[in-house]
């Protein structure tokens, strides 16, 4: 059973664009959402030299996905200011310390293995760390308690605007019991598509187009090589689940032409897209 969870938000500047600080309600961590260019407002933060984790949130015009990178720190503050000078492709950095300052190096050292884990399982933003973290030992009661404080800053960080660490499947499972399946007939087979709580999703299993027509945008066509290149796409069959911002995306990625979602993704007994969102919204 779910239940409900108070999260509170203070603006520390006063204004949605600048430093946010995120509590969950009867829980010793914390998590500060910092912008790149008000790092160095934060030089008075006396507790952000704490140990702890962060994200640093960015773009690669020359990827498909949102970059992350994962770290760990036991002065987190001194390790940022590193990070603006070495690197220049991440704009926003969301860092988790503790309260009452019961984490330590062998503890932080767990949480950037695990956090590191799980976004790659996900697989909703491309990993910018070079390796893979080392994991440390701690003791079981240790482990517990690292293991709430994964779930709750998991929580966090989608409620602060990134699903990283939020399965696809997941949102599959739940909006399947809500939501039909469309279909878009490809080739001799068919695509398969389902909207999500943040997108739509083309299914595995889903028939994908063998050649590009000219008219595909070159987005698009990028999109379909690289998942030819790295086992996305084996014999023009999706072998994993693929989100996308709109079903016409999703339409085109299956098609290899430009195509309109709304109107050419059906359900099983015929209704197009645009009809069940018409028909829901009115309902």
């Amino acid at each position: 059973m779910n239940f409900g969870k108070v999260i509170k938000l203070f603006l520390l500047d006063g204004s949605p664009n600048g430093r946010w600080i995120c509590e969950l309600s009867n829980w010793t961590g914390i998590a500060y959402k910092i912008p790149r260019n008000m790092i160095k407002n934060s030089e008075n933060r006396s507790e952000l030299k704490s140990p702890g984790v962060y994200f640093l949130f960015g773009y690669n015009e020359d990827l498909e996905k949102p970059l992350i990178y994962i770290g760990e720190a036991e002065d987190i503050l001194t390790r940022l200011k590193q990070h603006i000078e070495k690197k220049d492709n991440w704009n926003e950095v969301i860092l988790f310390i503790s309260k009452d300052n019961n984490l330590n190096k062998a503890h932080i050292k767990y949480l950037e293995h695990e956090f590191y884990t799980v976004a790659k399982e996900c697989d909703r933003y491309s990993i910018d760390n070079k390796t893979i973290p080392t994991k440390s030992s701690v003791s079981e009661p240790d482990k517990a308690e690292l293991e709430e404080f994964i779930y709750n800053s998991k929580m966090l960080v989608n409620a602060l605007g990134h699903k990283v660490f939020e399965p696809i499947s997941e949102n599959i499972i739940s909006d399947k019991t809500q939501n039909p399946t469309f279909y878009l007939p490809v080739g001799n087979g068919k695509a398969m598509c389902i909207q999500t709580s943040d997108g739509f999703v083309l299914l595995k299993g889903s028939h994908i187009h063998k050649k590009s027509a000219d008219s595909l945008n070159i987005g698009a066509k990028k999109k379909v090589e690289a998942s030819r290149l790295n086992g996305e796409i084996t014999n023009d069959i999706l072998q994993k689940d693929k989100s996308f911002s709109s079903s016409s995306a999703a339409a085109a990625f299956a098609a290899g032409y430009s195509i309109s979602g709304p109107q050419q993704w059906k359900t099983s007994d015929g209704k197009t897209l645009k009809s069940f969102e018409t028909k829901k919204s009115n309902s």
